[in-house]
């Protein structure tokens, strides 16, 4: 079991500041994921299912808890003290972890995904905590992609049928990346 504990918040002057997800700020998530949430819809299999706050409040206290069990890191994104988004390590199985984000409208084409994910990834593989990074994003979903492709990510593969999102199985790109294997790039 890692110790996380540490790894509370990073901040990355002069907008982004991660913090991992507290109770208090089960409000501003879901209003944030209600405003959202038919967008987010199209790409991720989770945000209809949120109905009221206390989803929303579940979620962060079952988050909080694989934080401390070592095996899961989310975090709020705030850029500019406004809450953008969520970023995060949905898995962490040994040193591998699997990355999950979404942010809202108003942030994108500001690099906030592309901040938010960079600087999880530099700080935790800096401080030797993780050596294999992954995202999985379907094939419908350019940006994220594109943002993959941009953090230096190296597409290892198509899993067919890899995510349900609503009714539809979408094929999903699997990105690897190692700080250690410049090669792999």
């Amino acid at each position: 079991m890692k110790q996380l504990s540490k790894y509370i918040e990073l901040y990355r002057p002069p907008h982004l500041h991660l913090r991992i997800q507290d109770e208090a700020d089960a409000p501003d998530i879901f209003t944030l994921v209600q405003s959202e949430q038919q967008r987010l819809s199209q790409t991720l299999p989770w945000p209809m299912s949120v109905r009221h706050q206390n989803d929303t409040l579940n979620t962060i206290k079952q988050n909080r808890q694989l934080f401390a069990q070592g095996t899961s890191a989310v975090y709020v994104i705030r850029w500019d003290g406004k809450i953008a988004g969520i970023v995060g390590f949905n898995t962490i199985d040994g040193d591998e972890a699997v990355i999950g984000y979404w942010i809202a409208s108003a942030f994108e084409g500001k690099s906030v995904a592309y901040n938010a994910v960079s600087a999880l990834v530099d700080w935790y593989a800096k401080e030797g905590e993780l050596k294999t990074f992954i995202i999985k994003c379907s094939v419908e979903n350019p940006r994220s992609n594109r943002l993959a492709q941009r953090l230096g990510f190296y597409l290892h593969h198509l899993e067919p049928q890899g995510e349900k999102i609503g009714q539809r199985f979408l094929d999903q790109n699997i990105y690897y990346y190692s700080p250690s294997d410049k090669s792999a790039g």
